[in-house]
């Protein structure tokens, strides 16, 4: 195995090293309010992505295994009738695998369930109550701004969930300063990127972890990351790719230049894409013949075709749509880096990213100012 010593430095020295001992570990879960048959944990090791199950019985489960290093994990608990690939947030935990034993207890869903045991698991309950307050107010909001009646509501709505969104990232900001050592920090760091549209703010605050936080092996992939963040940073050049539509028939970014091209990410089983997919569509029959156009990257896996091809119907999604059907295991997700959807890019004729992550009647207020400039 070949260790990186030195992830900060411009030319990385590399050294053969004994391969670490596996690190045991056992997730006991007591979810009594649950109504799924079985538990399903999703984590990698030597590279691959384990997926390993267990029979729940009166809510009560516990998985054992071996990873290599302590790592991020999805704890799912799918309803009678659903598989554990196409779930609902709400059914899926998030907790960290370590050396010991991991307790997850709540009561029937996942998402609002506690992980506690271990160091990281102990990290990620304590910030998840500080913040907890705030994402509530953010999914209140939420639900709000589907039922605003008008645009003046929208955009009272919008205004209120960028001040709560703004408490949520000094939240963050503050944790990471506390604690630059503690080895959390880089997976409080990931989180804090989604509020943080700024990948150079994110770059600042990785470069004031410890430098064995860097190194590790984790510490790595998020520098990776954080890279391809500012590739597609506002005024990057969109990187290129080619994928297939609904035929087979593949479609190249390349030979849509000479228009405003919406670059959306986005999913069948992915309620919020879902729920969004109206606004994308209003947008464009209103700028289509305006050298505009739209570009849907699904996301779904290929056991997810069927439902791929009928939310394209069912949402009247008219634009081009394309897809090699890998999830977020697809090239361009990770071009783009893509750790969640939906997500968006506005490109300008000239393959200049203009703008990211455009809901509702921003959408339409950011083409109208573009296309009026041309």
């Amino acid at each position: 195995m070949v260790k990186l010593l030195n992830a900060c430095a411009a030319l990385l020295s590399l050294s053969a090293t004994v391969a670490p001992a596996p690190i045991p570990f056992v997730v006991k879960g007591y979810l009594p309010a649950t109504n799924a048959h079985k538990a399903y944990l999703l984590y990698r090791r030597g590279g691959a992505l384990v997926v390993d199950s267990v029979v729940v019985i009166k809510g009560r489960f516990q998985l054992k295994g071996l990873v290599d290093t302590p790592q991020q994990a999805s704890l799912r608990l799918p309803r009678p009738g659903t598989s554990y690939t196409h779930m609902l947030g709400e059914d899926i935990a998030t907790i960290y695998l370590e050396k010991g034993t991991i307790t997850l207890t709540g009561t029937g869903q996942p998402l609002g369930a506690v992980a506690t045991g271990t160091p990281l698991n102990h990290e990620n309950a304590t910030l998840a109550a500080q913040t907890a307050p705030i994402r509530a107010q953010l999914t209140a909001l939420s639900g709000a701004r589907r039922q605003a009646a008008d645009t003046a509501r929208a955009h009272q709505v919008d205004a209120q969930a960028a001040q709560f969104t703004k408490q949520l990232g000094a939240l963050y900001e503050a944790y990471l300063r506390a604690h630059p050592t503690n080895p959390f920090s880089l997976y409080a760091l990931a989180d804090y990127e989604a509020y943080q549209p700024d990948a150079s703010v994110c770059a600042t605050f990785f470069q004031t972890l410890a430098p064995s936080l860097r190194a590790s092996p984790y510490g790595q992939e998020v520098q990776q990351h954080l890279a391809r963040l500012q590739r597609t940073a506002i005024g990057a050049i969109a990187p290129g790719f080619s994928l297939p539509d609904p035929s087979g028939k593949p479609m190249k970014l390349a030979d849509l230049r000479g228009q405003y091209v919406l670059v959306d990410f986005w999913a069948s089983w992915c309620r919020p894409c879902r729920a969004e997919n109206p606004n994308v569509a209003k947008a464009y029959a209103a700028y289509r013949g305006q050298h505009f156009t739209v570009v849907g990257i699904s996301l779904d896996s290929q056991s997810g075709r069927a439902a791929w091809l009928k939310a394209i119907q069912d949402d009247h999604l008219i634009w081009p749509q394309v897809s090699d059907l890998r999830g977020f295991n697809t090239a361009v997700a990770q071009q783009y880096a893509i750790s969640s959807i939906p997500q968006n890019f506005l490109l300008d004729p000239q393959g200049r990213i203009v703008a990211k992550n455009l809901r509702g009647d921003a959408l339409l207020q950011k083409l109208a100012q573009v296309l009026a400039a041309e």
